[in-house]
């Protein structure tokens, strides 16, 4: 029987292979140019114990076994992986061939309920509201959304520190930093009259089920999740006729629900509009506040804790309050606390950021192809039939020590410090934690500039330590909930316990 662990990363790569079952069953099967299926014992079952008990592990055998594409049989599914930086490059550049936009409309339906009436029947979202994301969020155009991002943390830090009643707090890191920026975050994107409290445990809950609803999983089974995506859609559609909530929304938001009432033909219903803002909704607090969350959790679990950060941060203060006599940095001028965020220098920081999400992200990147007889650049040994569903394993490049070297799944916060984010050939090393070519995370500007503001104010205000009554160091690895490979940025297996007090 599968342990909870391998079911739930089943639950990840059936989303994978789903596409590609019927392939393999109906269509050519005497096609000797496919890629080699790693050997398993169980029929049906094949690899999923094996994989589900240590994802790195069999993506990292695997491939020294079968190179750098293979093909996973794991409880009635079939799924083709490609593992390497230079497959995956060769894939994203060949957007006309490797295609994402099938299983973006297939996950719209999947995961966030939206009806077939938005994805399938109506121009808007292909045609306007899949390119307004990137016009809205390229890197010249997040400015506002970065100010309201720290005007909201600063609201939430205040509150934090009101609840340090004496020299310390024993709380989880998770109450202390995780859900403070999630209600920061729900605020930037819908004003500050959104219920983000109230929406936070079912956001959870629904963030649970993602990988059963990626897989198609049978409603007795997503039951709970169901229930949490109802509550949150309920909670847009309600929110979404509320006098005022616009008033100090992100542009993004307020584009899309103008345009779905007004532009769309014919108009969306507003639970259609609430499906598709929840998409959004997940996006950025599925990813974004967990990448805040392990850069202090692993920081605190290295043998200087954050005291290296706290060291870089104190003298970028120092040095602007030097140059700037005077300056509030306290928030309650946000404009000077700005002007200091924008201006600092804080390169192990920034480094510290980037290295947490190379090692906590686990991202699946789909492609169907399109045509038959394709190949792969670099490849030409495998051809792809029309139909065909290739998985681009992006965790298996950040782990690829030709490429970060022997201590790759190591968490190392100064690696992308200077010349650590170069090869030794003098190119960029691929950082895939947002994914690549088409389907690159269209919010990374804004989640990346975010994070490290968010970042700077928990260092400039609070001490934060590992309780020593509950937590002990331990490597990244131990840390992470390896069973939601594929679905973004790893959960913790368990609470985090810290002693968090004012810095003086």
């Amino acid at each position: 029987m599968l342990d909870s662990n391998s079911f739930t990363t089943v639950a990840t790569t059936a989303a994978a292979g789903a596409a590609v079952l019927g392939y393999y069953y109906t269509k050519k099967k005497s096609n000797t140019r496919r890629p080699p299926v790693v050997s398993y014992t169980i029929p049906w079952i094949g690899s999923a114990v094996t994989l589900g008990k240590d994802p790195d592990t069999f993506f990292q055998n695997a491939r020294e076994k079968y190179g750098d594409i293979f093909t996973v049989q794991a409880a009635g599914m079939r799924s083709t992986y490609v593992t390497s930086a230079a497959a995956i490059s060769a894939i994203y550049r060949n957007s006309k061939s490797f295609v994402f936009t099938p299983t973006r409309l297939e996950f719209s339906i999947k995961m966030f309920d939206m009806p077939r009436s938005i994805v399938y029947d109506n121009e808007y979202m292909t045609e306007t509201m899949f390119p307004m994301h990137h016009r809205v969020l390229a890197p010249s155009n997040v400015t506002p959304m970065v100010d309201a991002l720290t005007k909201h943390s600063v609201d939430r830090l205040e509150e934090l520190n009101a609840k340090i009643a004496g020299k310390q707090w024993n709380t989880t890191l998770e109450e202390f930093a995780h859900k403070p920026l999630f209600r920061a975050i729900s605020a930037t994107m819908f004003g500050p009259l959104f219920p983000a409290e109230k929406s936070y445990e079912p956001f959870l809950i629904f963030d649970d089920y993602i990988p059963f609803f990626a897989a198609g999983a049978p409603a007795l089974f997503v039951q709970k999740g169901v229930r949490a995506r109802n509550q949150l859609i309920d909670m847009f559609e309600e929110y979404f006729n509320t006098p005022g909530w616009e008033d100090e929304a992100a542009e993004l938001v307020t584009m899309i629900v103008d345009g779905a009432r007004n532009e769309s033909q014919p108009p969306w219903t507003d639970r259609e509009l609430a499906a598709a803002i929840n998409s959004d909704f997940w996006a950025a607090n599925g990813n974004m506040t967990w990448g805040c969350f392990w850069a202090i959790n692993l920081m605190l679990h290295e043998p200087q804790s954050l005291a290296p950060l706290y060291e870089e941060v104190d003298a970028a203060r120092d040095s602007w309050l030097k140059a700037h006599p005077g300056a509030d940095l306290s928030g309650a001028n946000l404009t000077e606390l700005m002007d200091f965020l924008n201006n600092a220098s804080l390169p192990l920081t920034t480094s510290t950021v980037s290295e947490a999400l190379r090692v906590s992200s686990s991202s699946f990147s789909i492609r169907t192809v399109v045509e038959d007889g394709v190949t792969i650049s670099g490849y030409p040994q495998f051809e792809f039939s029309k139909g065909d569903v290739l998985v681009c394993q992006a965790r298996s490049v950040h782990l690829d020590q030709e490429i970060y070297g022997s201590d790759a799944a190591t968490f190392k916060p100064d690696r992308f410090v200077d010349a650590g984010i170069v090869t030794e050939g003098g190119s960029r090393k691929p950082f895939l934690a947002f994914g690549g070519g088409v389907s690159q995370c269209e919010g990374r500007h804004f989640a990346a500039k975010g994070s490290k503001f968010v970042m700077a104010l928990y260092l400039l205000n609070f001490d934060i330590k590992l309780d020593p009554a509950h937590e002990k160091p331990s490597s990244s690895s131990a840390l992470f909930d390896m069973s939601r490979i594929g679905t973004g940025i790893m959960h913790p297996k368990k609470p985090t316990h810290i002693l968090a007090s004012k810095r003086k």
